[in-house]
């Protein structure tokens, strides 16, 4: 006899987990490429670090670049803030609002922070009210962006500190309703060193001269930034935390290692930063990956806007349609094959080649689409968390039966296996 059960996420995640890939710990590179491939021709992958500018126009050319590269949802870190003017809807209410619309299903949406009031006394109550409205809007989480610690100034013109006491309300209230954090601090090692032609990242720089912070009368080291974010992180444990661009210091593997090992609640994600991390020994950053493949998340800092920006960009010829997809297909490339030597996907971020790390299809599979299922699973649409049955078939002398998945999915998103 064979029934049909109807089942959503969370049973998803932990029959997924036991499910496995019907293969060992490695698998050949032909195999897990098969496997991926798999995965995007279901549209399976989730982006978990976009920015989307909210019109209808670059909305579908973004659409239209996840069809083609295989990405199911996409997480747009700029959705704006909470806060009404002259009781209009917010920011954050219509640019979900027009892409929910237009792509159901497609996007889910995190919320920034007005920091307009900082300087009034009541900010901190401010502050964890705008959390409560945007989790009751449908925001899947809170972006706070680099300007922390860097260029976001009070009244008097002093720098507003990453672990300010006054952001306490912010973080603990995210732990409370369980939205994630990414939070960007910090840059590249780089962009502290002489602003000359020397500089590595010289042709980036360049073009971006307000992305330079070597000036001590002006930006606080690097290292100081690192540790201030640790010490929120550290104070609100039941917060999680997606540290972005590989933890902020893709430069120092072995620092990431160590932090992940000392903070539970902090992750990391891809995002603009595998051309640094693939200078890294391949055997030292694959071992990081499998043992933290629990909290690496694949993100890609595709920006979509009058021009796309795929993970930096410049003054250069915009880049097309073509070039996004070259550019997750060296993403695909780096994080599945063994491959040396090979140019990276965003070139001007630096002159040099990368070596692939050839992770395992299970490994693979937790940071394409499984962590980040976990983490938003509030907030994905139904197409992403629906299975269309689990087939069980019920024999007398097997009470619990053996179950199969079979025939899972629907629309695109995120599948059963």
């Amino acid at each position: 006899m064979k029934y049909y059960l109807y089942l959503g996420l969370p049973f998803l995640v932990i029959f997924g987990a036991l499910a496995g890939e019907n293969q060992g710990p490695s698998g050949s590179v032909n195999s897990v490429r098969r496997q991926s491939n798999i995965w995007r021709s279901e549209h399976r992958l989730i982006d978990l670090h976009q920015h989307i500018d909210y019109t209808e126009d670059h909305l579908a050319r973004a659409v239209r670049v996840m069809d083609a590269v295989g990405l199911g949802v996409a997480v747009n870190l700029s959705g704006g803030t909470v806060t009404r003017k002259d009781g209009a809807p917010s920011e954050f209410e219509r640019h979900k609002q027009l892409a929910d619309r237009l792509f159901p299903g497609r996007f889910v949406h995190y919320m920034n922070l007005d920091y307009s009031s900082w300087d009034e006394p009541d900010f901190p109550e401010r502050a964890a009210k705008q959390i409560e409205e945007g989790y009751r809007l449908g925001a899947a989480g809170f972006k706070e962006y680099k300007r922390l610690g860097l260029n976001l100034r009070d009244q008097a013109g002093k720098l507003i500190r990453i672990d300010d006491a006054k952001l306490d309300p912010v973080w603990k209230k995210c732990g409370e309703l369980r939205m994630p954090v990414s939070i960007h601090v910090a840059d590249p090692r780089a962009f502290w060193l002489p602003y000359n032609e020397k500089n590595e990242r010289w042709t980036e720089l360049k073009d971006h001269r307000s992305w330079w912070f070597g000036d001590p009368a002006v930006h606080p080291p690097r290292e100081e930034l690192l540790a201030a974010l640790n010490r929120v992180i550290e104070r609100h444990p039941r917060t999680t935390f997606v540290c972005v661009h590989f933890a902020n210091n893709a430069e120092d593997i072995a620092w990431v290692d160590r932090m992940l090992d000392r903070y539970p609640n902090m992750n990391a994600d891809l995002a603009a930063r595998i051309p640094e991390i693939g200078r890294h020994d391949p055997r030292t950053v694959r071992r990081l990956f499998i043992k933290h493949q629990n909290r690496i998340f694949f993100g890609t800092d595709f920006q979509v806007y009058d021009r796309l920006t795929l993970g930096s960009g410049g003054s250069g010829p915009p880049p097309t349609d073509d070039d996004a997809k070259e550019f997750y297909a060296k993403h695909w490339r780096w994080l599945e094959t063994s491959d040396r030597a090979f140019p990276h996907m965003t070139p001007i971020q630096g002159d040099w080649t990368i070596d692939a790390i050839g992770l395992p299809a299970s490994v693979l599979r937790k940071i394409y689409f499984d962590n980040a299922r976990k983490l938003l699973v509030r907030s994905l649409p139904p197409s992403a968390t629906r299975a269309r049955h689990i087939n069980l078939e019920i024999s007398p002398g097997n009470r619990r039966g053996s179950s199969l998945a079979n025939d899972a999915g629907g629309a695109p998103g995120v599948f059963i296996q």
